[in-house]
């Protein structure tokens, strides 16, 4: 293959027409298959003479052949997939590091890094025995370029097989690799003005941090490899590093910053999962306990040093330090806090630690100051994100503080709060420095308020502390007291006079109006945090109008999802309040919301979307999300009031339409539930909601087949409520039926998705009884597939029997001779599953599920004799006996049914509780380790990440060995040995009372019912209604006549009712 031309056809590749673009990139693909193509384009990446941008490109091609076509298993389902041939297999492992020593370009070095840990994955050591040995020719070579070379083929096999536990690939290429990294290491940080050391120490410790990411290797844990490695990454630490005219964010990614982060991070590894005894997980433990009592005691305290020197050096403005550092930093202190042993060597440096390295994290700086003068819905947005991200100042601060005074809360918490006063207090404190003491009370503000003594008198404090910075001449003073104040009365402040109180809402109220946008939107949030009180809830009722108006100027000017989310509250609460305006606001609401689609859609139709305009695209989504939420309470509290909700539909229809439309997948599940709102309350189905029923068949058709769990409850309403047009729209019909065939067969869905297309199906008889036949067939012969082979989980199970029993109900002739057709005599067959359900404890766990079978038995009994089945007519007379069973469990179930929804009921009324056991109150500094919730959650999340580990090994083993695998099964197969299947195990998990479930069987009385068949019976087929009179036992005799009292007792309780 002629490199020259296929450098040619690369280059096309950038073509400014797209047509010859086009076609240049069909001719490559066409060449991909030829074997050469991958020696052709590996020397075109090293020719220094090609232009950079198409070497860059055929780099980029040569990652994606290896990581799809290098191997192709013999279960690929790509039709046009060709494997890499055996001949340039050889070829790229004969020339890749080669080719990785003399690439200076970084893009192309990482392109060819991919390919190496793709080949290493598959090949390693079978299939490329040398590889170690021209590693470490690589990392032994006096060539600088070779030497990185080296350590690129050092840390992308570690990558490769990080998560391979069990795996002894990791061991032999770090027995071969780490002794010379750490040469090479040692040698650097001696003299760290050798060409490419920042560089060379960023991987020799990305590839010590990844080699221990899950499982610390055996040569790890020696004392001859952790002593010079410890002291190494320590020295990393301490190297004075000058970046004269660098800013702050050009430094964060310097290299020298990225070698000291991986520093950081594997000392911070070796401690907190490897090196820390009293927090250790069992799990853990039996590996690694003599090793962790070891490190805590000799190397911890020699780290926690450094990062004590490190800190000071930045508090005292000696150097600087990256946000990672600071992040590892922190994590490190919060780490120490807890053992004994650590703590011991924390304590005396906490306070200095909290009033110099933590509190001006917390303070205002000019990057915010610059943010708020010029961007405030930026700086918005960065004040609610700060908390989650790990990176941020504020984050590691808030890590450390809570650690200090929720696990050691005698001796640091009240320190902590009388530096709090003191930087409130007094006269001198700088805005920037009062704005940081704000934050702090905001940071502890859960453990402040479970503190029995401190929340006594917290009203004091907001009164005397806080409040007065409500008028402060500095804005972003007035924004920290108005969140201080939301923060607490989050977790119930007690005011002790209504003097109090009430200058606390006047304040709130006041800054609602500030001139700033940040202030109306904390005192906003802060107002719906203080509705608890009696006193601002009647309050704010003379002025909702006003501060739902507040609201939503906030909302469309900020497009903060809280806001929106906030706002139902003030909607549920003022309900009848805001009756006359609810259509006015909700047309504002869905005016935003068609603008911030709309704004959606642009961003996403980009054909590059670049990742400020994806962030964007992900923010206005969570917009959408609240707006669609808050619109959801307006409808859900308008209901009774029909007027008003015919005219929220008339509003709503175009923002549900345009989000089906669009298929806003991230905002699909508010939509729906709005659809199910609007039909649900209005108990009717208007003619402008049907497109609403076309699209959702339409979307489900296209691309969301497994939204069907959120469309269901829509789809019920539609046809409980929709029934006359069901019956004239026979497309309509097949709709329905098409979403439940397509459901069931699909092999994307699992059971639970076949449950519900089984409930869809099951509404769709129940609602249009007598008017489908022409559909029965399908829905039988489907459900009788399902027998062929029992679903695993019991719920499905018994779903597809409740069709079967639905059918019956619906037309019982017609089902027999359907499922007779299949096969004479299958009827027996379904019976029997049927009556083992009703005869088993649990068999029919719900109130729906029995009243169904009732009622279906009873249709059997008003059979005329001549329509039962030959196969059934011996055991007809065991259908009684059947219903009294199911009449025996009913009332439990209806009692059980009742309770449930009485504690539903209870869990809604109730308020949150006070958390003082959260403290470690009594806790003794001194002696004790602390083991608390935290501690128990790593526990779990330990054997958690064990079990994704294995997981991970499964998928990637089966992804990349699927021949040699394939081979394996079909050689147990061959000699008979059994493969275990974990999911040929039954399930038989409860199933529960679905609460929200309304059936068309609900207005019925089975009492009645079942008196009603017993007479018709007795009627049409008197033979054998004195066969099954006659086969009753005492016991069931005694209570047939208690069924027929209580049904007598409600036919009378009606025929009263009908006389009133």
């Amino acid at each position: 293959m002629d490199p020259q031309a296929l450098s040619s056809l690369f280059a096309t590749t950038y073509n400014p027409d797209p047509n010859t673009r086009k076609r240049a990139e069909l001719q490559i693909r066409a060449l991909s298959k030829e074997e050469g193509m991958l020696p052709a384009v590996m020397q075109i990446i090293g020719a220094e003479a090609v232009d950079q941008s198409v070497r860059q490109a055929c780099a980029v091609w040569l990652k994606n052949r290896v990581e799809r076509d290098y191997v192709v298993g013999s279960d690929s389902q790509k039709t046009d997939q060709s494997p890499v041939s055996a001949a340039d297999r050889a070829a790229l492992k004969s020339g890749l590091l080669q080719l990785l020593s003399t690439a200076h370009s970084r893009p192309i070095r990482l392109q060819l890094a991919s390919v190496l840990r793709s080949m290493i994955f598959r090949d390693f050591p079978q299939e490329w025995p040398h590889y170690l040995e021209n590693t470490v020719a690589l990392l032994s070579s006096q060539n600088p370029q070779e030497v990185y070379a080296g350590l690129i083929a050092t840390v992308e096999p570690i990558k490769a097989f990080r998560y391979r536990s069990t795996s002894t690939n990791l061991e032999a290429i770090t027995g071969a690799t780490f002794p010379l990294l750490l040469q090479i290491g040692q040698r650097l940080v001696a003299n760290p003005g050798t060409v490419m050391a920042p560089e060379f120490l960023h991987l020799v410790f990305q590839s010590y941090k990844n080699a221990a990411l899950t499982a610390l290797l055996p040569s790890q844990m020696t004392t001859e490899s952790i002593v010079p490695w410890g002291r190494l990454m320590l020295e990393m630490i301490n190297l004075p590093v000058s970046l004269p005219g660098m800013d702050e964010e050009t430094m964060e990614k310097h290299e020298w910053w990225k070698a000291k982060k991986w520093a950081y991070a594997s000392l911070n590894l070796l401690f907190s999962r490897y090196g820390n005894p009293s927090q250790m997980p069992p799990s853990l433990a039996k590996r690694y306990k003599p090793f962790a009592e070891q490190f805590a005691t000799t190397f911890a305290p020699e780290i926690l040093k450094v990062y004590l020197q490190q800190a000071d050096l930045y508090v005292t403005q000696k150097a600087w330090l990256s946000k990672r550092a600071m992040y590892f930093i922190g994590q490190f202190f919060c780490e120490c806090v807890k053992p004994k042993a650590t703590w011991q060597l924390l304590k005396p440096h906490f306070e200095n630690l909290v009033s110099s390295f933590a509190f001006p994290q917390l303070c205002f700086t000019t990057e915010k100051q610059e943010l708020w003068r010029d961007d405030t819905n930026e700086y918005l947005r960065r004040t609610f994100e700060e908390y989650d991200d790990y990176q941020s100042g504020i984050s590691t601060a808030t890590s450390f503080l809570l650690t200090l005074a929720k696990t050691r809360t005698p001796t640091t918490f009240m320190p902590i709060l009388s530096f709090i006063q003191n930087m409130l207090t007094l006269e001198t404190t700088l805005p920037e420095q009062r704005f940081g003491a704000l934050n702090m009370v905001v940071c502890l503000s859960s453990v402040i308020m479970a503190h029995p003594v401190v929340k006594k008198d917290i009203d004091v404090f907001l009164i005397n502390n806080v409040i007065p910075l409500l008028s402060s001449e500095v804005g972003y003073l007035r924004a920290a007291a108005a969140e201080v104040v939301g923060a607490l009365e989050q977790r119930f402040v007690t005011w002790k006079t209504p003097e109090q109180l009430a200058a606390a809402y006047n304040a709130i109220i006041k800054a609602m109006d500030d001139p700033e946008t940040p202030v109306r939107v904390h005192a906003s949030l802060a107002l719906a945090e203080m509705l608890r009180h009696t006193y601002v809830k009647d309050a704010v009722k003379l002025i909702i109008g006003k501060v739902i108006q507040t609201y939503l100027e906030l909302a469309e000017l900020t497009e903060l999802d809280t806001l929106s989310s906030t706002m139902e509250t003030f909607v549920t609460l003022y309900a009848e309040e805001l009756l006359p305006v609810s259509a006015q606001l909700t047309s504002r609401l869905a005016n935003t919301y068609m603008r911030y689609v709309q704004d959606v859609i642009n961003l996403e139709g980009a054909e590059e979307p670049s990742s400020d305009a994806v962030e964007a695209s992900e923010n206005k989504m969570y917009a959408l999300a609240a707006l669609l939420k808050t619109i959801g309470t307006i409808v859900t509290a308008m209901d009774g009031s029909p007027e008003i909700m015919a005219q929220l539909q008339q509003i709503l229809i175009p923002v549900i339409l345009i989000t089906l439309q669009h298929s806003l997948i991230d905002v699909l599940d508010h939509a729906l539930d709005l659809v199910d709102s609007l039909t649900y309350n209005m108990k009717a189905i208007s003619p402008d909601m049907w497109p609403i029923f076309e699209q959702m068949y339409k979307l489900f058709k296209n691309n969301v087949v497994d939204f069907l769990d959120e469309m269901l409850p829509s789809l019920d309403n539609f046809m409980s409520y929709g029934k006359e047009v069901f019956l004239a729209r026979p497309d309509y019909r097949e709709m329905i039926v098409d979403m439940f065939e397509v459901s069931m067969a699909s092999q994307h869905l699992g059971e639970a998705d076949r449950v519900n297309a089984c409930q869809l199906i099951e509404a769709f008889l129940l609602n249009l009884r007598h008017t489908v036949d022409d559909k029965l067939p399908r829905i039988v012969t489907i459900a009788m597939k399902q027998l062929d082979t029992p679903p695993k989980t019991r719920s499905l199970r018994l779903a597809n029997l409740n069709i079967l029993i639905n059918s019956i109900l619906y037309n019982a002739p017609l089902t027999f001779q359907i499922i007779e057709g299949l096969s004479p005599g299958f009827s027996r067959s379904v019976f029997d599953t049927w009556f083992k359900s009703m005869n088993e404890p649990g068999g029919l766990p719900r109130v729906h599920d029995m009243k169904l079978s009732i009622m279906a038995l009873c249709a059997l009994l008003e059979l005329d004799e001549s329509a039962i089945p030959p196969s059934l007519k011996e055991g007809w007379a065991s259908i009684i006996p059947a219903v009294l069973a199911v009449f025996k469990q009913l009332p439990e179930a209806v009692a059980q049914r009742k309770k449930l929804q009485e504690e539903l009921q209870e869990e809604d009324d109730e308020e949150l509780e006070d958390d003082e056991d959260a403290l470690l109150l009594n806790h003794d500094d001194e002696g004790e380790d602390v083991y608390d919730e935290d501690t128990a959650i790593r526990d779990v999340m330990a054997r958690e990440v064990g079990n994704i580990i294995t997981v991970v090994n499964s998928i990637l083993i089966t992804a990349l060995q699927t021949e040699r695998l394939q081979q394996n099964v079909e050689k147990l197969a061959a000699e008979g040995d059994v493969i275990p299947d974990d999911e040929s195990v039954m399930s038989d998990e409860d199933i529960e009372e679905e609460l929200g479930y309304i059936s068309p069987l609900d207005s019925v009385d089975p009492y009645m019912a079942f008196k009603n068949a017993l007479t018709t019976f007795q009627a049409k087929n008197s033979s054998g209604y004195q066969v099954a009179a006659t086969s009753l036992n005492m016991d069931q005799q005694v209570f047939l006549t208690e069924v027929m009292r209580q049904a007598e007792q409600k036919e009378a309780e009606v025929a009263a009712a009908g006389q009133m």
